[in-house]
């Protein structure tokens, strides 16, 4: 059964272009001024972090930042684009971030309303252990749909996400170790838990 997990009616992103105009090469972040189709989404996401994983969905899909901004797209395209609505179903989501995609959403969702000594402790927390592990050899794409979601997001967020990308592969004999989980994992863990969906047991 496919669930839809983001839903964002088309009527709402296209207001944002009726009153402010489409452009390319920029968010349009300022409250004035055109917007690009990620930034009108972005104005309009349910969900503080959601505007972020539907980029990386749409990256994977090819309507992502770059779709927008390539010569031969115009307005109306992008118009054609939204009027259908943005839905994201959890297929969409395990295609994009893997078979951990809850644990994933869960952590761009949280790392999207980080207070500020939240941030401050996750900084204290990366300084106070060795460097974290690099996974990104490991499911390299649903990787790099991590760092598109998490890229403005501190690096405990990004180091976090790429784990839980990987949890279930975590073996003392890999392809990515438990102690690499732990460290990688370990100071989101410390100051803001680890996402439900995640548990230390090991197969």
């Amino acid at each position: 059964m496919t669930d839809t997990i983001i839903s964002i009616p088309g009527a709402e992103p296209l207001a944002i272009l009726d009153a402010r105009g489409w452009t390319q090469g920029s968010y349009g972040y300022h409250g004035r001024g055109p917007v690009c189709l990620h930034g009108a989404i972005r104005l309009c996401a349910p969900v503080p972090g959601d505007a972020q994983i539907i980029e990386a969905i749409a990256r994977k899909q090819g309507w992502g930042t770059s779709w927008n901004d390539a010569p031969d797209t115009d307005e109306k395209m992008v118009r054609a684009l939204l009027s259908g609505g943005i839905e994201v179903t959890d297929d969409d989501l395990e295609a994009t971030f893997g078979p951990q995609w809850e644990a994933v959403v869960w952590i761009v969702r949280r790392a999207a309303v980080l207070t500020y000594n939240e941030r401050e402790a996750l900084g204290a927390a990366l300084n106070a252990r060795e460097a974290t592990a690099r996974l990104d050899a490991v499911r390299p794409a649903a990787w790099e749909a991590v760092s598109t979601a998490l890229n403005a997001f501190p690096y405990a967020a990004w180091a976090a996400a790429q784990c839980a990308v990987v949890w279930d592969l975590a073996f003392d004999a890999g392809p990515s170790t438990l102690k690499q989980r732990d460290l990688s994992i370990g100071p989101w863990e410390t100051v803001i838990g680890l996402p439900p969906t995640l548990t230390r047991s090991t197969p």
